[in-house]
This record gives C-alpha cells, structure tokens and sequence, in this order.
C-alpha cells in the first residue's frame, strides 16, 4: 500500500502505511534478537531450533523493517524533510547494516543540511560492505577523498586546554526615566 501511495505522490499516506509495517515488524525482530542472546545457553536441543527459527524469520523481519524505513526515508526526502529523513536512514541502517539505498538517502539528506560527516558516515558504512554500487561511489567523488581508514590521534593533535571562564549573564537594561522597579 505504502508503495502505491508513493507512486501517486501521497508522501503522507506512504508515511502511514510504513510506520503501520514498521510496528508491527518491531515486536518480531525484538524476539529474534532475544532468541539469538539465549542461544548458546539453551540446554534443550528443541529450544535451540526455536531459537534458529526465530532467527531466521526475525532475518526475514529485519530486512523488510529496514526496507520500510528506507522508503519512509524516500517519502520524506521527496517532503525536503531532511532530518526526519537522516532518521529514518539511521533506523533502516540499525535494521540491516550497509543498506545501500538507506546510506544513499541518508547522505543526500544530510547534505542538504550541512551535515557532511554525517553523509560521510552514511557513506563510508555502506561502501564498506558494498565497494561497488556506482550511486553511492558517486555521492562519494562529490564529497571529495575520504580517508580508508582513520588514524589514531599523536600528541600533536590534541588540542591545549584553555582556562574555563564562568558564563555571566548580560547587565539587564535601566527602567525607563520616570519608572521604577515597583510599576
């Protein structure tokens, strides 16, 4: 449904029926999750495959989650609602690390904000496990060269501590001739 909305330019009405999706896919990817935690201490070898199974469709559950999200994210990029966006890109990513279109969107967004780290982020997380999508390689050439990999800070690059100055508030303005405190 969501889907046909976005095809019909119904932004909101798309909006809706993912975040319908998305909640009621939470509870199973929550499960899963919890299936997975209690792996390794399950003594019953039944509950271990209850486990795997939840597992697996929680698998199933976590990439349709982070799909809906992405098109949430589609739907407000659309809008110019570029932090709800970087949001959503952010959820849809916590879903299914290095999805593609969710990194794409999301750096998209964040440019449109003045957020080049965050797009960088975005970015440079999903090149990781895709090198070779052309969109995000060019998000990527716009950007400029990003570092591959970041290099510990020496003992010339930490910063000299200044001294705190205490925050006093502004002197408040005179009352006007002929007033005072009590009117």
């Amino acid at each position: 449904r969501g889907n046909r909305c976005m095809q019909s330019r119904d932004y909101a009405g798309a909006l809706r029926c993912y975040a319908e999706g998305a909640a009621r896919l939470s509870p199973l990817v929550d499960e899963a999750a919890l299936a997975v935690e209690c792996l390794p201490q399950t003594p019953f070898a039944g509950y271990a495959i209850d486990a795997v199974e939840a597992a697996a469709a929680g698998g199933e559950a976590r990439c349709l989650l982070a799909a809906l999200h992405a098109n949430s994210a589609q739907a407000l990029l659309r809008q110019s609602r570029w932090l709800e966006c970087v949001e959503a890109c952010n959820a849809a990513i916590r879903a299914e690390p290095g999805h593609a279109k969710a990194a794409w969107r999301g750096a998209t967004a964040a440019l449109n904000v003045g957020m080049r780290d965050v797009a960088v982020s975005f970015l440079d997380g999903a090149l990781r496990r895709h090198p070779d999508v052309s969109d995000l390689l060019e998000l990527r050439r716009k950007l400029g060269p990003l570092p591959d990999i970041l290099e510990p800070a020496s003992d010339d690059d930490i910063a000299v501590e200044r001294p705190k100055t205490e925050w006093k508030p502004p002197p408040r303005p005179a009352p006007p001739a002929g007033k005072d405190k009590a009117d």
